[in-house]
């Protein structure tokens, strides 16, 4: 971004400049038109010689050494009854002003002073040929300069009436001017580029790692405190980190202990009672307060088991992903799972994602008479496609069945059983895991739940 920036501000400065080089050449070619009709008019008022005839310099050198040599001089020049005009020109209306000024300094009497640039080609032969001829003829020139394609023109009334006309070829767009501005954007890119780099690094990296380090949060059980490093603001942010993850890593482990205390002291007096339900001489009664009982132990290990998510005591393991899915599979009836050719390995927490499996398959039978197992591996993305043939959800519900104890009115009915847990145990364990749970329904019927994973 900032070097793009930067690119571009050199791209305008040096256009700039280009188009500054090209001004100034185009002042001094009318600087030197506008010296050369001021000496011929104050030549015609001193000796009478008529405006455009040549010097008697430029007349001396027609001969020299015997040989005929011919050179125009610098400004063409012509004498006519009107100004020429041409309409593919650029009137210079700030340097036509300034003309008219020089001209009235230096008492000069002459009006309607207009400068234009136009095209060399547009030029009337008069005057266009004798600069030509002077370009090609002229014993400096560089023969690797290209031709002019740009010339001042003037015209400006004289007091008789008539009116005079000059022309002078703009010099072209030097190429060395042209390379050192090029050469200046480059060096200055390089030049601040080279130490922004720099610096952009010694900042980006311990930025790269603690953001590394923040996407590990709650995904591996690694305490190592990160170094820090970098600029004072960035210390200060990873010195920052490492005493938050401290603390929520002190406050997790906290919490897993009155978890287990809480789990203990409950599932204690529920043990008791289901003891004392095997008293009960009605059978019905006793099946009643037993199912009871079993729900009750059922949702507290949902409740316990969605709580430890934060902090799972399971360690990761590298797993065939393939090879569990099959064996939770086949736990239930009727499922519809092949083997993928390819294996898809990925390191997880087994446990946790056959708990997030059991939960969705289960559901899938139970809603949607079958469930239907899909699984792709894609840029370390493990995705597992769980299908089945019921009724589906309504659209507005879908994201609300993710809360806890929450469940649709009619396809998810209450009479079904369950703590209302499940999916929101899934896709945390999802999310545990770097992925996500979602639900959508299918074109062809029925629903299907997508369990991804970081492999």
């Amino acid at each position: 971004m900032t070097a793009s920036a930067l690119l571009i501000a050199q791209s305008i400065n040096a256009t700039l400049l280009v188009f500054g080089v090209r001004n100034r050449a185009v002042s001094e070619t009318a600087a030197m038109v506008v010296s050369r009709v001021a000496n011929q008019i104050e030549r015609l008022e001193a000796e009478g010689t008529p405006v455009g005839e040549p010097d008697r310099w430029f007349k001396r050198q027609e001969s020299r050494s015997g040989e005929r040599r011919r050179r125009s001089p610098p400004v063409a020049i012509t004498v006519g009854t009107g100004p020429i005009l041409i309409e593919r020109s650029d009137v210079q209306e700030e340097i036509s002003e300034r003309a008219q000024e020089f001209f009235r300094q230096g008492e000069i009497n002459v009006s309607a002073v207009r400068i234009s640039t136009v095209s060399v080609k547009l030029l009337p032969a008069a005057l266009r040929e004798a600069q030509l001829r002077r370009w090609n003829g002229g014993r400096m020139r560089d023969p690797n300069l290209r031709a002019p394609n740009r010339a001042v023109l003037l015209s400006a009334q004289l007091p008789d009436g008539t009116w005079v006309n000059a022309a002078g070829l703009v010099r072209p767009d030097e190429g060395a001017s042209i390379f050192a501005l090029l050469l200046q954007t480059f060096t200055l890119f390089i030049a601040v580029m080279i130490p922004l780099a720099l610096v952009a690094r010694r900042i980006a990296d311990p930025l790269n790692k603690l953001t590394q380090r923040v996407q590990r949060v709650g995904l591996t059980d690694e305490v190592d405190v990160l170094q820090p490093a970098g600029p004072d603001d960035v210390k200060q942010l990873i010195e920052a980190f490492n005493a938050m993850h401290a603390r929520v890593s002190a406050l997790l482990g906290e919490k897993d202990v009155m978890l287990g205390a809480i789990g203990h002291d409950l599932k204690t007096p529920l043990a008791a009672l289901r003891v004392r339900i095997e008293s009960v001489e009605d059978d019905h009664e006793r099946e009643k307060m037993a199912a009871t009982v079993d729900e009750m132990v059922t949702i507290l290990d949902d409740i316990l088991t969605l709580a430890r998510l934060g902090k799972s005591g399971e360690a990761l393991q590298t797993v065939d992903i393939g090879a569990l899915i099959e064996s939770v599979a086949g736990e239930f009836e009727p499922v519809e799972f092949e083997m993928p050719d390819t294996r898809v390995i990925a390191s997880i927490r087994p446990v946790l994602l056959r708990r997030a499996l059991r939960n969705l398959i289960g559901n899938a039978i139970l809603y949607g008479r079958v469930a239907a197992i899909q699984i792709d591996s894609r840029a370390n993305l493990v995705t597992i496609n769980i299908d089945d043939r019921g009724p589906g959800i309504d659209p507005t519900q879908i994201e609300s069945m993710f809360e806890p104890f929450t469940r649709a009115e009619k396809s998810r009915s209450r009479s079904t059983g369950g703590s209302g847990l499940g999916l929101t145990i899934s896709r945390a364990i999802a999310r545990a895991h770097g992925g996500d749970l979602t639900l959508s329904n299918r074109e062809e019927g029925g629903l299907r739940a997508t369990f991804s994973f970081q492999g």
